[in-house]
Formats: structure tokens, C-alpha cells, sequence
């Protein structure tokens, strides 16, 4: 699967800066860069890790594109496991795309996206898991998203599954050592239950619990704010956001489509989504909002209902009540400024004990860092502080560990009922193969393929 052929693309993002990358990699890299590069001081010696300075010219050797600075990383100290070149030139997008097409001309094609980091896979430079990460870090939208997928790309979860995999094989060994004396006694040898795995599945546990809190912090949250009309939506938008992003106004219905806007919240991503009051609707185009409302609803991580803490409950909240029964809620009890109709046991009969129930006032901003730490907690749970260890943030390493959990739980029932041996170390070897998919030992090209066409190009 190694790569013969050289490719190049711009590293850097487009756009007018400064600096601006073009990086090759490849067998080739090497003699296009000399056949592209006249060094200032007429000589350079292609040291490996050195940097030397001269102009980029065309094939003609008659128009110099641009004054540069060009690094040669030998194979296999480089980021792909290849020959790599990397040209730092101006950033007018100009004349990294006259410097781009220079270098095509001359024996290299345009990669494809994330085709750098497949290479550095396929080279033994890092494992799949790690190359995901560094997608992560380089997409992250927070600090702490950064944090966790630099973690991963040192590692931190290549360890873990490394370690999860050696105590399986420890399993299997043992396995398979009572089955050959069964065989060699000709008696019935029942072995018991490894206790490395126990072990495992412990660990896997921890893994797997890990992801929800993970996925908040690289993916980030969704949270739509919903209420019957004129409950204050739009207000709290505003004082979330520190900015009036939506109208408000004293007429029902003021907000017909979604109005949305992002903050972050102790290290996550939160996108706020107000949406249209619910009600009867007036007309067509208030239906229409009416019926997105719903649709958002069930994608949200979080949904916020707002009540209007200083009238009686209508119709409309109890509909919307009971359409978000089993979401992930967080009731809003807005308006505490003025002169409160809810009683303490009403609200207790309403939802139940474990729903967060806060008062707040989107005008003054009462409750309202209240409601931020209400929204972490549900986001990650109150372990915040986690970053610095192995977790799972990415959907296909939880779903392959998933699958890995239940192929050991399988072997230990069948341990524990009595069955052959054989049997549990099908099944253990079926788990083996799981944790391989995560950090790319064993994988199907498909896979590879949308693992890395979901990188972007000059990566």
C-alpha cells in the first residue's frame, strides 16, 4: 500500500498572510526541488532539517514565482515517512498557486485530502487513532478540545488500547494452554475466568463512559431554548450571548425561524438555538417555524423550556412538556422579577426529581451563570477535569470498543457456563481484531479511505 509516486498541496490556509506553505512528499521530492529552487548563494548542499533561502523559477529558469525558504526532511525523519519538502514563501494565494502549478509541471500531482497524513499511517509514523486526533486538534474549537486531541496524538489512547490488547492476548494464552491439557489428559478441564479479564473490561468501562463528556468538549453541544410565546426565548438568547442576535418585542410570535449563535462554556462549544414560540399558528409561515421547532427539538443535546414564572401555566407549556418528556431537559423559570404565581410544590409535581429546575430572570440576568454551570454539568457531568487522561471523542472508536466489550463478555459467560474453551477464545480473538480497528492494525481500505477524505487537503 506504500505510495510510489510524489505529491504536493498547499499546507496553509488561503487567504492573504505573510507566510504560506507548499509541502511535497514523495520519492521525487527531492529532485523537483532542485530543478525548482536556485539557491541565493549558489550552492546548497540538501542537508536534511536545514533551511535555505533562495528563489523559486519557473521551468525556463526565466521568471522567478518567488523569494523563499525551502527545508528538505529525509525519509524517514519526516512527517510522512517520506522524502518531504516543505517551500515557505509568501501568502498571496497568487503565488502559492503559481508555485503549486510549477511543481505539478514538474513531475508531482495534487494530493488528495488527508492524503499526508495517510502516508505517515501507511509508513508506521502513527497509528489510525493518532492520525484522527490530530484531525481533531486541528478542527478543535476550544482550548480544551485542542488539549485532548494533542493528548491522543502523543498516544494517551494508542496506550490504552495497546495495554486492553495485551491483557487479551494474556487471556487467549491462557485459554489455550487449558485447552491443549484437556486435550493431552483426555479429561474435561474447565478453566476459569482470566483474571486479566476482568481487568479489561473494567478498563473498556471507563473508555466508553469517557465519551459522552469527550464528544461535548470536541463536538461540542447543542442547546435549543423552547417555550410557548412572550416567555422571554429571545431575551435569553440575547444575555447568553452578550449580543442582540434576536428581536423582542411585546408581540406574539416576533420570532418565526431559528435565530442561533455560539458560546463557549467552561471549555465547550455551545450552540444556542432560539426558536419560535408554540402556539396555534396564525398563519403559514408561523406554522412552518412552528413545525422546525419540533425537528430541532429532537436533534438537541439539551433542551431548554422556558416558563413564564409570573403567569399560570397554559396549554402550550403543558404540549410542550410533554413532547420533551424524555429529553435532556433543563427547565427555566424566567421573570422571577416579578410578582412569582408557582408555588414550590407545584413545580416538584411537574418534573421530576432529577430535571434541573432553575429561577431566572433574562432581563436582569439573575440564575444565569447558574444556568451555564446547569448546562456544563449535563454536558460532561461534574468530573470537568479530565482532559488530561485517555478518552474516547471519536464515534468509530466507541462503536469498534463497543463491539470489543461484548465479544469478552461473551467469552467470560461462556467461561463461566462451562463451555469449551474453544469457544471463549473465539471470542477473544474477535475482540483482538475490534481494538484493531481502532488504531488501524487491522482495517478495510473503505475505511481507511473515509477516515482520511474527511481531512483537508495539504494534511
Amino acid at each position: 500500500m506504500i505510495r510510489q509516486d510524489t505529491i504536493a498541496a498547499i499546507a496553509t490556509p488561503l487567504g492573504m498572510s505573510g507566510i504560506g506553505i507548499i509541502r511535497m512528499s514523495g520519492c521525487s521530492s527531492l529532485d523537483i526541488a532542485k530543478r525548482v529552487f536556485r539557491p541565493s548563494g549558489g550552492t546548497c548542499t540538501w542537508k536534511s532539517h536545514h533551511l535555505y533561502h533562495g528563489d523559486i523559477v519557473s521551468s525556463d529558469g526565466k521568471t522567478i514565482l518567488d523569494e523563499v525558504l525551502i527545508s528538505f526532511m529525509a525519509k524517514p525523519r519526516s512527517f510522512t515517512g517520506e522524502d518531504v519538502i516543505e517551500i515557505n514563501c509568501h501568502g498571496n494565494p497568487f503565488i502559492l498557486e503559481a508555485i503549486l502549478d510549477q511543481l505539478q509541471e514538474t513531475g508531482c500531482r495534487l494530493a488528495r485530502p488527508g492524503e499526508f497524513s495517510e502516508r505517515a499511517f501507511l509508513n508506521n509514523r502513527m497509528d489510525l487513532s493518532q492520525a484522527e486526533a490530530l484531525a481533531t486538534m486541528i478542527s478543535a474549537k476550544t482550548k480544551k478540545a485542542c488539549t485532548m486531541g494533542l493528548s491522543q496524538l502523543k498516544g494517551s489512547l494508542s496506550r490504552a488500547i495497546d495495554q486492553l490488547r495485551s491483557l487479551l492476548i494474556d487471556s487467549l494464552a491462557l485459554l489455550e494452554s487449558a485447552i491443549d491439557f484437556s486435550e493431552d489428559t483426555a479429561g474435561e478441564h474447565i478453566p476459569e475466568v482470566p483474571p486479566q479479564i476482568h481487568k479489561a473490561l473494567g478498563r473498556m468501562e471507563k473508555l466508553l463512559a469517557s465519551y459522552r463528556s469527550a464528544r461535548a468538549y470536541t463536538e461540542g453541544v447543542q442547546v435549543t431554548i423552547t417555550g410557548r410565546t412572550n416567555v422571554g426565548k429571545s431575551s435569553l438568547l440575547n444575555a447568553l450571548t452578550g449580543k442582540r442576535k434576536a428581536i423582542v418585542t411585546d408581540i406574539p410570535g416576533t420570532t418565526r425561524d431559528l435565530i442561533e449563535d455560539t458560546i463557549t462554556i467552561g471549555g465547550i462549544c455551545v450552540r444556542l438555538i432560539d426558536t419560535a414560540g408554540i402556539r396555534k399558528p396564525q398563519d403559514i409561515i408561523e406554522e412552518e417555524g412552528i413545525s422546525l421547532v419540533w425537528e430541532t427539538l429532537a436533534e438537541s443535546d439539551i433542551v431548554l423550556m422556558m416558563l413564564d414564572a409570573s403567569q399560570p401555566l397554559t396549554d402550550e407549556d403543558h404540549v410542550i412538556m410533554k413532547k420533551n418528556a424524555s429529553a435532556n431537559i433543563i427547565v427555566a423559570m424566567n421573570k422571577i422579577d416579578l410578582p412569582p404565581v408557582w408555588e414550590k410544590a407545584t413545580i416538584e409535581k411537574l418534573f421530576p426529581r432529577e430535571t434541573p429546575v432553575l429561577k431566572i430572570s433574562a432581563k436582569s440576568g439573575t440564575g444565569l451563570e447558574e444556568l451555564k454551570k446547569t448546562i456544563m454539568d449535563l454536558s460532561v457531568g461534574r468530573d470537568d477535569d479530565n482532559t488530561g487522561r485517555e478518552m474516547m471523542t471519536n464515534l468509530r472508536h466507541k462503536q469498534a470498543m463497543e463491539k470489543a466489550y461484548q465479544s469478552i463478555l461473551n467469552a467470560r459467560d461462556s467461561i463461566s457456563s462451562g463451555m469449551s474453551g474453544e469457544f471463549a477464545a473465539f471470542d477473544l480473538r474477535e475482540a483482538v481484531d475490534s481494538l484493531d480497528e481502532i488504531t488501524g492494525k487491522k482495517i478495510s481500505d473503505e475505511i481507511l479511505d473515509r477516515v482520511f477524505s474527511s481531512f483537508c487537503i495539504g494534511k
